[in-house]
Order: C-alpha cells, then structure tokens, then sequence
C-alpha cells in the first residue's frame, strides 16, 4: 500500500515537472523581448550621454539626469506592472508598456530641447518598466511549474545579457554613422515592430490552470504578513544590501562610455568594453549560480560584492599608458560577471529570511526602495565629475559602496537563525 502510494507520489511529481513545449517556447519569445528593450535602453543609456551633451550643450550632471530620469519611471512602473497583472490580463498592460516605450524614443529623437528629451526618456522607462522583468516574471511561474522555473529565470537573464552585449554596439555604431536622432528613431520603431507584436502573442496566462494552482499553492506557505515583514530587522537588511548593490552597479554602467572616452578610448572601443561586460555578465549568471549551489547565496553575494569593487579599483587604471588595456579587461571580468549578482541571488535570499507569504509584495517594495534610491546614482557620479573634473572619486566612491553591502549580509546571515528560532 505504501508503495503504491510513493509511486503514484512519483508520478505526479514527474507530470508536474513536464512542461509543454509552447511553454518553452514562449519563455524563449519573452526572452527575446527583454534583450532587445534593455539592449536598446537601459544598457545603451551611456551611450547618448556625450552626444546630448553635445546637442543641448549641457553638463555632466544634466545629461546624467537623463538616466535618472528613465530609471525612476521604470522602478516605479515595475511593481505597478506586478500589481495590474495580477488583476488583469498580461497582453494589454505589456504591448501598452511596449508602445509606449517606443513612443518615448521616437519622441526623444525629435526633442529639441534636453527637458524634452528627459520627459521623452522617463516615458521610455516607464514602459521598459510595464513591459519586461516584473510581469514578465509574473507570466513565467503561471507556464512553469516551480521545479523547472530557476530554468526559466536563467534563461530571461541570459537572454538580457546577451542583448546588452549586442545592441549598445549596434546602437553606437548607428550613433557614428546616422547621428543621435536617428539611431534612437530607428531602435523605437524596433521596439514597436518586433517587441510589441511578439507581445501580443506571448501574454497569455495558461489555458489550463495547473501551474497557476501550483503557483498559488507555493505563495500560500509559510512566512510574514507584509507589515511583519516591514517591522524585521531583516527585511532592512536585505533591502539596504540591494540598494548598495545597485546604487554602485547603476552608476558604473551609466559612467563607463564616457569614463573610457574621457581617458583617451574612442567611442567605438569604449562600446567594444560595453559589450565585454555583457559577455562576462552572461557568464557570471551560469558561474556564480553554481557558486551559490554550492556556498550558499549569502557567501556568494559576498564573494561577488568583493569582486566587484576589486574590478572597479581596476577600472581607476584605465587612463595608464602601460596597463590601460589590461586594466579594462580585469575590469570587465571581475565587475562584470558580477554587474547582475544581486539581481539574481537576492529573491533567495528573501524567501530563506522571510518565507513565501507575499513574497511578491516584498520583493516589489524592497526592488522599489533600493531603485529609486539609486536612479540618482548616475546624476550624483556626473555631479562629482563637474566638481573635481575627474572620475577618481566618483569610481572610488562605487567601489566603497559595493564593500559596504557586505556587512548587511553577515548581519542577515547571523539574525536568521536566533529569529527562526524563537
């Protein structure tokens, strides 16, 4: 009797596990929508800095503002996409987040004035924030069953990676040749024609409610109520390693173009070490996930924080004569394979601290803190750079903040086990 009951366990465990191969297939579609809009937005943002800068005749600060810009609206927009896709179908809250992305660029690329364009890029980001990671996180875990979903994820991410290795050199190299206008023209309409139909097609919840069911029977389990959550020493502490996570990895990636121009690199190679950090990125998705299989998301994460800074103390040699190359490559390896640690680890490491009850709500207001705060990560390093008219405090001061996110995991690391315990 016993037997056959672990039998038929086995069995519905090994259907839950099978999962259709339009299943696969529109994970696959959705990864595809997520490299081309951050690969032709959020990882090619540093490249319009010289170029409006040029155009509007404006500052460091001022051009850096675009970035800040974009990245409110979409930090903002993210948990506001979560919550509609909850309560609505996924098709017309992402193909509205897809238009209106592309809108934003097409009207960028006519703006003539920089507060115009700023209003241009936050309509952008809004979008990217309505269209991507959030539901698109949302419709993976209602096609997936839990066991395979770390899969699927895998697959969004790299699919994100690889878009950031690919469009910000195409993006430059359209910049070169067409001007600015026109290469941000251009990758609007690609957003519009390819990202908002495929869209249309791909945001649909399953027809059969199983993985729905299962999802559902998964944010049932155990953990604290949101205002607990709120009021643990734990919550704070993950979400302070988040922000500093960010707030470092956001302002590099908007510096780093025009870091490298600055220190004598043409733009054709400062887009050429871009896409060696997307590279590296897409490597350190599969290495540092099998890192933390082994050490445990928090050893990881520190092991990551500490790579990271050593890679932007790296980067401060750019300019040498003799180490410059070098010097960008280490850069590229240590920082890079690390640029998406926090977002991949993370969700772990809240669900081990505070269990699965409103799990979203919590990863949704913990993502919002720690990306609004650092949204004026990039406005702050252009600040500092028209003061000292260099980037040595600036990179100094990113590689201080990823150093800093390490005591906050210890500190989670040692609380979890006196609070599970009580």
């Amino acid at each position: 009797m016993g037997g056959l009951s672990c039998d038929g366990n086995r069995d519905a465990m090994s259907t839950a596990t099978v999962v259709p191969r339009r299943a696969w297939g529109r994970v696959i579609g959705l990864s595809l929508v997520l490299g081309i809009c951050f690969g032709l937005t959020l990882n090619s943002l540093g490249l319009l800095t010289l170029p409006i800068r040029a155009a509007f005749r404006g500052s460091h600060e001022e051009a850096a503002s675009i970035a800040t810009a974009f990245l409110i609206s979409m930090t903002i927009a993210m948990p506001l996409a979560g919550w509609l896709v909850d309560r609505l179908p996924a098709r017309p809250v992402m193909v509205a987040g897809a238009v209106l992305a592309g809108g934003g660029y097409l009207l960028a690329s006519r703006a003539g004035s920089l507060p115009v364009f700023i209003v241009a890029l936050a309509a952008t980001g809004a979008g990217i924030g309505f269209c991507t990671y959030v539901p698109a996180a949302t419709l993976v875990t209602r096609w997936i069953p839990a066991q395979r979903q770390g899969l699927a994820f895998g697959i969004l991410l790299a699919a994100v990676s690889v878009g950031g290795m690919i469009f910000p050199l195409a993006l430059n190299q359209a910049i070169e040749v067409l001007g600015w206008r026109p290469a941000i023209a251009f990758a609007g309409v690609a957003i519009l024609s390819v990202c908002a139909p495929l869209l249309f097609f791909l945001a649909q919840s399953p027809t059969n409610g199983s993985s729905s069911a299962s999802a559902r029977q998964e944010v049932q389990g155990g953990g604290a109520s949101v205002g607990e959550a709120l009021r643990s020493g734990q919550f704070w502490l993950w979400t302070l390693m988040l922000l500093l996570f960010t707030l470092s990895s956001l302002s590099i990636l908007m510096a780093l173009v025009p870091y490298l121009v600055a220190m004598g690199y043409s733009s054709t190679q400062a887009a050429m070490a871009n896409t060696g950090v997307g590279a590296a990125t897409l490597a350190g998705n599969f290495i540092f996930g099998a890192l933390s299989n082994r050490w445990g998301a928090e050893r990881t994460l520190v092991v990551g924080a500490l790579a990271s800074a050593a890679g932007i103390l790296c980067l401060l040699a750019a300019g040498d004569a003799a180490l410059g190359v070098a010097a960008v490559v280490a850069f590229a390896l240590l920082w890079g394979t690390t640029f998406n640690l926090a977002n991949q680890l993370s969700p772990t490491l809240l669900l081990d601290a505070l269990g699965s009850a409103h799990f979203g709500s919590l990863l949704g207001i913990g993502n919002l803190l720690a990306g609004v705060v650092s949204a004026f990560g990039p406005q702050g390093v252009g600040h500092l750079v028209d003061v000292t008219h260099a980037y040595t405090w600036p990179l100094a001061g990113c590689a201080v903040l990823m150093v800093a996110a390490v005591p906050p995991l210890i500190a989670l690391h040692h609380t979890r086990p006196a609070e599970s315990s009580v």
